[in-house]
């Protein structure tokens, strides 16, 4: 049991480190100082960067579809309004973990180990869009389209709002 505590603390101090620094920021020193406790501790755990990575994007996963699959089942008689406000709560209240989710989900796409963790956070995603659309086809493409929104948003690109999940809901019925 502490063990697993432990571990999920490390976890979280690497998302930390990612939220602050970037995939790039991130050693066992740096988690180690977030965590406060001894780089021995973190290479116990985990041994090297990739071990380190590959559990962070799985526990960020895991941890988003636990907050994501409450939310599914409160989608209600306006859809796009709630889609919208899980949007607005990824790019606000939770941005820099939306922020880190992003650059560990970018950084698979080189890394073909974690690849397989990265495409485990989309499964709550794709619970939702189940909500949308009986057709398996259009729910990928509501999460492809979520995925193309956040990123615009989490640069800068563009603001979203209410209208766009509403255009977008109507494109995939």
């Amino acid at each position: 049991m502490r063990g697993e505590q432990r571990r999920s603390e490390l976890l979280r101090a690497t998302i930390g480190v990612i939220e602050r620094d970037g995939v790039a920021g991130v050693s066992h020193r740096a988690v180690a100082s977030v965590a406060d406790v001894s780089v021995a501790s973190i290479t116990y755990h985990f041994a090297t960067l990739d071990d380190l990575l590959i559990a962070a994007l799985r526990w960020a996963a895991d941890d988003l579809a636990v907050e994501l699959h409450g939310r599914g089942s409160e989608l209600g008689a306006r859809p796009a309004d709630e889609l919208a406000r899980l949007i607005e709560d990824s790019l606000i209240r939770r941005r820099g973990r939306t922020l880190a989710l992003y650059e560990l989900y970018l950084y698979a796409a080189r890394r073909p180990e974690l690849r397989s963790a990265a495409g485990a956070w989309l499964e709550p995603l794709t619970e939702i869009a189940r909500a949308f659309t009986a057709d398996p086809q259009k729910a990928r493409l509501l999460v492809a389209a979520l995925d193309g929104l956040l990123m615009q948003a989490l640069i800068g690109a563009r603001e979203v709002d209410r209208a766009d999940f509403a255009a977008l809901l109507e494109v995939l019925r």
